[in-house]
């Protein structure tokens, strides 16, 4: 890694390179430490207005630098933009990890529970952190039908934690261990006191040999201080975690988005307007990708903060169906 070098004596600055905050001109001077710039300033100085050209411009890490410096490669192109533009540091970073790493590392692929699954085992909790935008109690549940699991006929419990469901908790895990029940607590964040009973009474569990259909699943919100403790540190330690986080970027929330429409999905629209439905759940999935990206805005622009999360995306694509299969023409204005 090379060290980001400012001047701490500062030459004088030409009129003709006046586009250059002071602070930048001072790093622009640290890179002549460098023996690929060694001559820079002269080389500046000698053609301004190219720099200019290059400074000003919309994306500086992908477009032709200055003559003087125009075959450098890129990681020195990254040395220039961290010293003159900083703002398009990440972008340039995202390119060089691209060609030298691959795009992998930096397009990660949507989040998929069944390939997780081969990880989960009946001595085992699985552990989920909660982040805004994000519930896995759908993942859970599908994951559950491959493998015979459902609400419907008991053999999936799912319990949303609050006062009073600690005894049905408890009964629950007990009875799911000998019967090979699978058994789901959403947010024990809100009863931290009864996380110490579930850490014994799963112990319990594991000590009797569960049946080996048997599967725990845990949800909980990350704790706001990293001194704070929610779960206990024995299940943490041994749990499968979990962080199923929201991408920050449009790109990827889009890919995540389409991925929650499986292809039997898309089967159901071919009996009524298929390339309609494909263009308007595109739309819909660009619109939702949108919202989750505003998040950092909180509540300004609504009335009030509302997390956005898979289950909505769902019911609009469901809702989307409904209305391209209750009409002979698209109802574009009620969309």
């Amino acid at each position: 890694m090379v060290k980001k070098e400012v001047a701490s004596e500062l030459p004088h600055q030409p009129e003709s390179l006046k586009f250059i905050p002071e602070t930048a001109w001072a790093a622009v001077k640290g890179l002549e430490n460098i023996k690929l710039f060694e001559h820079l300033l002269n080389q500046m100085d000698s053609e301004p207005h190219l720099w200019r050209k290059w400074y000003v411009d919309e994306r500086p890490e992908s477009v032709e630098l200055p003559k003087s410096v125009k075959d450098i490669s890129l990681f020195y192109r990254i040395l220039l933009l961290r010293a003159m533009r900083p703002d398009r540091l990440t972008n340039a970073l995202t390119e060089f990890v691209t060609q030298n790493m691959g795009l992998e590392y930096v397009e990660a692929e949507p989040f998929d529970i069944v390939d997780s699954y081969a990880e989960m085992n009946n001595i085992t909790p699985t552990f989920f952190v909660l982040f805004p935008g994000v519930d896995p109690t759908p993942d859970v549940e599908k994951i559950g039908t491959l493998n015979g699991k459902n609400i419907a006929d008991g053999t999936f419990i799912n319990i949303s934690m609050g006062q009073g469901q600690e005894i049905v908790a408890d009964n629950a895990l007990k009875e799911a261990g000998k019967v090979g029940n699978w058994v789901m607590f959403q947010n024990v964040h809100l009863m931290q006191t009864w996380m110490k009973t579930f850490e014994r009474n799963f112990e319990i569990c594991v000590e009797a040999d569960p049946h080996p259909d048997f599967r725990c699943f845990v949800s909980s919100e990350p704790p706001p201080t990293a001194m704070m403790e929610i779960i206990p540190e024995s299940i943490l330690q041994n749990a499968l975690k979990v962080a199923n986080e929201a991408a920050a970027d449009l790109k990827s929330n889009i890919r995540k988005a389409l991925s929650k429409f499986d292809q039997a999905f898309y089967d159901k629209a071919k009996a009524h307007k298929e390339p309609e439905f494909k263009a308007l759940l595109f739309g819909l999935t660009i619109f939702h990708s949108l919202i989750l990206g505003r998040r950092k805005f909180g509540s300004q622009g609504w009335s009030r903060k509302y997390t956005f999360n898979d289950g909505d995306l769902r019911i609009c694509g469901d809702v989307l169906h409904n209305y391209l299969a209750g009409f002979e023409k698209v109802p574009y204005a009620d969309l």
